[in-house]
């Protein structure tokens, strides 16, 4: 936003879950979007949000359920991007979508404002969703943009050995009341893909970046997605990084539970790639093996094709807006502050 509006110092609200598995994210995104937004405008919170000003929380439960708060978010935009159904995650007491609590919601692409809008006509009310178009804000992903500036930074120059990075989401979902023992398992490829180490490690400059939920380290992986020729991994925001990044993913489909991931959300955007094999999708260790040779033989050879697999390139526009990639959180900002003018000049 060219020369914006002055905004009253603190109009903008940015909510901190309490926690470590997700504490780097958070510093990422809102040092990402502070940073675009006029000085002192900006004041953060633990918790609860704060009245006198607009709201924004990475989690959609935040606020809304989990803590509950005295002065919930006005704004939600999750804190990765892929679908999992999280814009359908239901309130415990209500049994209704708790994203219809929130003013407004930040999406990366048109596939999730396409499914924000067909939520409207779920007959069922446990699913249906009440926001209005101008409710549903489309503003690209933020945490694109330092791995774009990194990778033109970055000599692309072919290694002797293809550099590939295995990066699965957690395999966990709490439960209700967040008993560890009734925890529910996700289909993810960690840690069955683990066992393959040895032979990644022996045929390619191989690394491993486990989500944050499964290691010590919080600090979000960006240099090794930048490093990497090749992404191994199976439905978390990674997949979608890469993709948007030109770097083919590996969907390993012998170790991810395929029936659990389609039949549990299958309108899901992680389900359709599943489905409609979107991407590489090898059914063994050989045929992985198979497409990672092509991958090299490309690279050495010069061959400037996509290498990312079928309709890649179609869907991963549809998925994250590529209207101002790579300047996501500058349009980011600029939409808190459209909303910020707007909600302090209607209050």
């Amino acid at each position: 936003m060219t020369n914006p509006p002055t905004l009253p110092p603190g109009s903008i609200n940015f909510v901190w879950l309490p926690g470590k598995t997700y504490a780097g994210v958070q510093e990422q995104i809102f040092s990402l979007l502070e940073d675009c937004l006029p000085p002192k405008t900006v004041v953060h919170t633990v918790g609860d949000a704060v009245a006198d000003a607009v709201s924004l929380s990475l989690f959609i439960r935040q606020g809304r359920e989990e803590l509950k708060v005295r002065t919930p978010a006005d704004i939600v935009m999750a804190h990765g991007i892929a679908d999992k159904r999280y814009f359908f995650i239901r309130e415990s007491e209500t049994d209704r979508p708790l994203v219809n609590q929130y003013k407004y919601i930040f999406v990366p692409g048109a596939w999730h404002v396409n499914r924000l809008v067909e939520g409207r006509f779920r007959r069922n009310p446990i699913y249906q969703i009440r926001l209005r178009d101008d409710q549903i804000r489309k503003v690209g992903w933020l945490r694109l943009d330092p791995l774009i500036s990194k990778s033109a930074s970055t000599p692309s120059t072919p290694t002797k050995k293809l550099r590939v990075l295995w990066a699965p989401t957690h395999n966990m979902v709490a439960a209700k009341g967040k008993n560890p023992e009734t925890a529910e398992a996700t289909p993810s490829s960690f840690p069955r893909f683990h066992k393959h180490k040895w032979t990644m490690r022996r045929k390619y400059d191989y690394q491993i970046s486990v989500h944050p939920r499964n290691r010590k380290s919080k600090v979000p992986t960006s240099d090794q997605l930048v490093w990497a020729d090749v992404v191994v991994s199976d439905f978390g925001t990674m997949v979608f990084e890469a993709w948007a990044l030109g770097k083919p993913v590996i969907f390993p489909r012998w170790c991810i539970d395929l029936e659990t991931l389609i039949k549990r959300n299958p309108l899901s955007a992680e389900a359709y790639i599943y489905k409609n094999r979107i991407g590489l999708h090898p059914e063994s260790p050989t045929e992985m093996h198979h497409m990672l040779k092509a991958i090299k033989r490309a690279q050495q050879t010069g061959d400037e094709s996509d290498q990312r697999g079928n309709d890649v390139a179609r869907f991963v526009d549809h998925y994250i807006d590529p209207q101002t990639r790579g300047n996501d959180a500058q349009r980011t900002a600029d939409e808190l502050i459209r909303i910020a003018l707007q909600e302090l000049k209607t209050s």
